[in-house]
């Protein structure tokens, strides 16, 4: 009988580890190939976007004021809301015997205000030009400032952004055609009014409290009245510009409101020199205050206090536009726009440089070949990948913004192209290059 060889363990063991290492360097391979070709690629639509070159502070508001007061007795209901235009000696209030009388006539007020709404959009209700878009801003808008109102002890302004609330609803229903008949819902408002003004005549209202000067109405006081005067803003400097340091007055129980005089307002902006000098260059500037407006602000450049080129300095700036909120606004945080810039916006993750060539006349009128190293992003058309130039106007710190419509002398060839809206912008993707196909659309 033959004698068997023995198996020889550990060199067995040796060529199984080598085919696993084996079967696993395969199965990398196939990896990277998928990985490389087959990978799906990640897109974002290309939209248009708007960016601004601003400059961010802590302003305080300046105006001339005068403050109302009332010494005597009863309980005050205002006629005039924050940022009503008044004239000198106008009713701003009225004094009643009870806080029924007064809250009766408040109720008639709103009353009355919502019958004169739906009656006015009930009347242009063919003429309505505003998109729901625009009114769903105006809804957010006037949410937010019910919720300042609120967080304020205001209820009395957050009742009245309720009613500019239902104001735009009811708009928006005419405009998406839900409604246009407002009828049955005025009838029902008018029998209440009836009511409160029959209540109303049972009450008595002592007198009216009258503005002593014309201006905007405005139905508190902070204590910071006339802290600084407008006849003094251009010799304010940046260590008067501590707002930490600037403590109110104390404001008197007799003190029902306030009149802001003239028409103007100052926005007092403490700055770096740098921030200084790009605002002197600016064209046009215009105020960001979202606690104010959902739109920029229009102002003026009065002046830039300083007592050096280098050194910080304090801008004074002056607009007109008024609201209940600007009316009420001391202090905030706020943006100064120098310049805005319209384009499509591009994340810088999808931005990738790439060397095209093209064919351009000489001064001999030869045609010669010329190559360029162009920046741009990879577009998905369809499965197959292509390069479109960048042209930008605005570089953030993780996105850029390409030109809506440049000029063809602006870009390197109608070949190549240039990112445009609704592009799909390949914003992940391995191996990407000028006409690949992607098997798998992603």
């Amino acid at each position: 009988m033959e004698k068997q060889n023995k198996i020889d363990k550990p060199q067995l063991m040796k060529k199984g580890i080598l085919i696993v290492l084996a079967i696993l360097v395969v199965t990398y391979v196939i990896y990277l190939v998928y990985v490389t070709n087959f990978k799906q690629v990640k897109t974002i639509s290309a939209k248009e976007t708007i960016a601004y070159d601003a400059v961010n502070c802590e302003a305080f508001i300046v105006h001339d004021e005068t403050l109302i007061s009332f010494d005597g007795n009863g309980v005050i209901s205002y006629t005039a809301s924050d940022g009503d235009k008044v004239s000198i000696n106008e009713p701003v209030a009225g004094v009643f015997d009870s806080v029924a009388s007064a809250g009766a006539r408040q109720e008639a007020e709103r009353l009355k205000y919502k019958i004169d709404s739906l009656k006015l959009l009930q009347a242009n209700s063919g003429t309505i030009t505003k998109t729901p878009d625009t009114l769903d801003k105006n809804v957010s808008s006037s949410l937010m400032k019910a919720n300042l109102s609120i967080n304020g002890g205001s209820i009395s302004s957050a009742e009245l952004c309720a009613d500019d609330v239902l104001y735009y609803i009811n708009e928006r229903q005419i405009v998406t055609g839900k409604t246009m008949d407002f009828t049955a819902k005025i009838n029902e408002l008018e029998t209440q009014y009836k009511e409160l003004q029959t209540d109303l005549s049972k009450g008595k209202k002592f007198k009216d409290v009258k503005s002593p000067a014309t201006g905007y109405f405005v139905s508190s006081a902070d204590g910071y009245e006339n802290v600084f005067k407008v006849s003094e803003l251009e010799s304010i400097m940046p260590e008067n510009a501590d707002w930490s340091k600037i403590k109110p007055n104390a404001v008197s129980e007799k003190v029902i409101g306030k009149t802001i005089d003239g028409v103007y307002w100052y926005a007092v902006c403490p700055v770096t020199a740098e921030s200084a000098l790009k605002i002197k260059n600016a064209g046009s500037i215009k105020l960001d205050i979202p606690v104010v407006s959902a739109e920029k602000i229009n102002v003026e450049l009065v002046s830039i206090n300083q007592k050096t080129k280098s050194s910080d300095a304090v801008v004074i700036l002056r607009g007109t536009y008024m609201n209940d909120e600007m009316a009420s606004l001391r202090k905030g945080n706020l943006s100064i726009i120098l310049r805005t810039y319209d384009g499509i916006y591009i994340p810088k993750s999808a931005v990738h440089n790439g060397e095209f060539s093209r064919i351009v006349e000489d001064k001999d009128g030869n045609d010669v070949k010329e190559t360029k190293t162009l920046t741009g992003a990879y577009v998905k058309i369809g499965n197959e990948v292509a390069f479109r130039e960048i042209i930008p106007v605005y570089s953030g710190e993780d996105y850029v913004i390409s030109k809506l419509v440049p000029k063809p002398e602006e870009y390197f060839s109608k070949k190549v192209g240039v990112v445009q809206v609704y592009d799909e912008i390949i914003v992940e993707g391995a191996n990407l290059y000028d006409g690949k196909i992607i098997n798998r659309a992603g």
